[in-house]
């Protein structure tokens, strides 16, 4: 135990960066900090996979809390939740009628599902259209390294679901997710495209600056409304780019993730794919020396 805690004081100066605080008093004052510095923000309570509907139903409880919280601050915000904190892997209906619950209560916020692990894309996407249908501020995240993406966008776009568009986080196989990064790029571009043409406020997540400078260009050509879709990226990386893009008059939404659960959080951020750790060490590079091709 010691040497746990330790090892926690140690992690948690570097994690801090990252996360807006192990609980919710310590979190609000930066939720705060970031809308009053003009961008939104996408609200992540850490934690998933319980095992028990009693862990269930603490996280649920969790999130009516930061709701009631945020009622004194006049913006609409953006909450993430991942259906295994609200119980997909031990019964689908429980966990849907949780998120029916957290639907009623949101007011003018939205909430999007975020995309885990592929043994829970279909529960997750399904579960998503089924609440969708009477709770229309649901939205949904997709993970562009998947085979199944493309589909799973034009499904979204025709049933008005906002999506999220990330590259994807987790070690997939390569039966159906693509490895190369020059690959997941191309599919990235092709289903944000797609979504910046035809998607309902999509959110185009990326700190990848190469994509950036092709998404400024095709949205000037194509002229998309800056009203018409956000730019996301992670609270604590790149807030040089967040802050040119929103100069620029863009829409950015910072992820901010908070909790007790920050430590597997940031190790397995780390641990879970080798180029984790290199992009965060390379952005920090590139953030404190200035170096950028956005401008």
């Amino acid at each position: 135990m010691p040497f746990i805690r330790l090892f926690m004081n140690l992690l948690y100066p570097f994690a801090k960066r990252f996360i807006a605080g192990p609980d919710l008093k310590t979190a609000i004052p930066n939720i705060r900090k970031i809308k009053e510095s003009g961008y939104f923000s996408s609200i992540d309570i850490l934690g998933e996979s319980v095992s028990t509907r009693q862990q269930a139903e603490t996280a649920k409880m969790e999130y009516l809390k930061l709701f009631e919280s945020l009622d004194s601050i006049n913006h609409s915000f953006d909450f993430s939740i991942k259906l295994s904190q609200l119980g997909l892997g031990i019964d689908r209906e429980f966990c849907a009628e949780n998120l029916r619950q957290l639907a009623e209560a949101m007011g003018n916020h939205t909430i999007r599902l975020d995309m885990e692990g592929s043994a829970y894309t279909q529960g997750t996407l399904e579960i998503c259209e089924a609440v969708h249908r009477t709770h229309p501020h649901i939205g949904q995240a997709i993970q562009a390294y998947l085979f199944r993406s493309k589909n799973d966008v034009r499904h979204c776009i025709e049933n008005k679901i906002s999506v999220r568009l990330c590259k994807g986080a987790y070690k997939e196989p390569s039966d159906i997710a693509l490895q190369s990064m020059d690959e997941i790029r191309t599919n990235f571009l092709e289903l944000a495209y797609q979504l910046l043409k035809e998607g309902h406020q999509p959110a185009i997540a990326t700190h990848d600056e190469s994509l950036l400078v092709k998404l400024l260009d095709f949205i000037t050509q194509e002229k998309i409304a800056p009203e018409s879709f956000y730019f996301e990226m992670l609270y604590g990386v790149r807030r040089d780019l967040q802050k040119i893009l929103k100069e620029k008059g863009y829409r950015v939404r910072v992820y901010i993730p908070y909790g007790k659960a920050w430590l597997p959080y940031t190790l397995r951020r780390l641990v879970e794919k080798k180029e984790n750790l290199l992009f965060v060490i390379t952005h920090l590079f590139r953030e404190t020396l200035g170096l950028r091709k956005l401008h």
